[in-house]
């Protein structure tokens, strides 16, 4: 049998199926609401506060949308219309209802568990053909083949294409380095020739200052003059000020002497008894210090004279 029509009757019954269960949801939300509650119920008891605060208090939003979304995807893949983003979408839609419809594990019933296996088995095998129909290019190469083959393909161009570039670079550089040394070379040249030109001109400048500080060297000379002159006058009338002032002074520090001469004279007595006594002390050892001294110099002396006089 052609593959083609059994890809078309394959996506029909997988589509037709989800469209079917989200129409029953979409008109019987209730037990799918309350089973959603109940597993957000246990969530908020058994996840952490951070997590538990997320949960919705109402999941019956959710519920529709999740039938919304099989019903639209199935009518997708059964039509052939984008049925691999279609297949993705009821993929999606299926773990939701797998969790809160067959949760064969939480329940105490023999039979009820035994049928909630059975469901939760067949949705297993509906994920798996949804991932199927999800991966099924028709043939056709995916978009990563064909990305790898469009670049393997590309490849030897782009490699063209960079030794090219590396290759005018470096031809480019090597005319940069002859520029530069041309231009070099031709700035020496030129510092050669303008050299003694801006030797004169400096020259003729300098020359030119000299002449200026001649020039205006008598009217400094005349501005300075008037300057001395004027703290001169200044002097002369200030002269008055200063000399009463320094008269004023003077009488305050006469006053001072005259009331703390007592105690300078105190104090001038007592350094004057310690002296003496140091002196006293300090003359016997100065005079035993001459008279050993003496002898030695007059020794000395007389060894000199008798050099002499031989």
């Amino acid at each position: 049998m052609p593959i083609k029509p059994v890809r078309r009757i394959a996506r029909a019954l997988l589509g037709t199926t989800f469209v079917a269960a989200g129409v029953n949801g979409l008109m019987n939300q209730k037990p799918r609401a309350a089973a959603a509650n109940a597993l957000a119920e246990q969530g908020r008891n058994a996840l952490p506060d951070s997590l538990a605060a997320r949960v919705p208090d109402d999941p019956t939003p959710y519920v529709r949308i999740n039938s919304a979304a099989q019903v639209v995807g199935g009518l997708l893949l059964a039509g052939g219309w984008a049925p691999r983003p279609a297949a993705l979408v009821l993929a999606a839609t299926v773990v939701p209802g797998t969790v809160t419809e067959q949760d064969f594990w939480a329940e105490n019933d023999p039979d009820r568990r035994a049928a909630k296996r059975v469901g939760f088995l067949k949705d297993l095998g509906l994920l798996g053909g949804l991932m199927i129909a999800a991966a099924d290019t028709e043939g056709k190469p995916s978009l990563a083949w064909r990305a790898r083959k469009a670049f393997s393909r590309e490849e030897p161009r782009i490699a063209a294409e960079g030794a090219a570039i590396a290759a005018a670079a470096k031809v480019r550089g090597h005319q940069i380095a002859d520029v530069a040394h041309e231009q070099s070379a031709h700035l020496a040249e030129v510092a050669k020739e303008r050299g003694p030109q801006i030797a004169e001109a400096l020259r003729n400048r300098s020359a030119q200052l000299i002449e200026v500080a001649k020039e205006r060297g008598p009217e400094v000379a005349e501005a300075a003059r008037a300057k001395g002159a004027h703290f001169a006058e200044v002097a002369k009338e200030r002269g008055p000020e200063v000399a009463e002032a320094a008269r004023a002074k003077g009488a305050h520090f006469a006053e001072v002497a005259k009331e703390r001469g007592p105690e300078i004279a105190d104090a001038a007595r007592e350094r004057g008894t310690q002296l003496v006594d140091v002196a006293r002390e300090r003359g016997a050892e100065a005079a035993e210090v001459a008279r050993e001294r003496g002898a030695e110099l007059a020794d000395a002396a007389r060894e000199r004279a008798d050099k002499r006089a031989s």
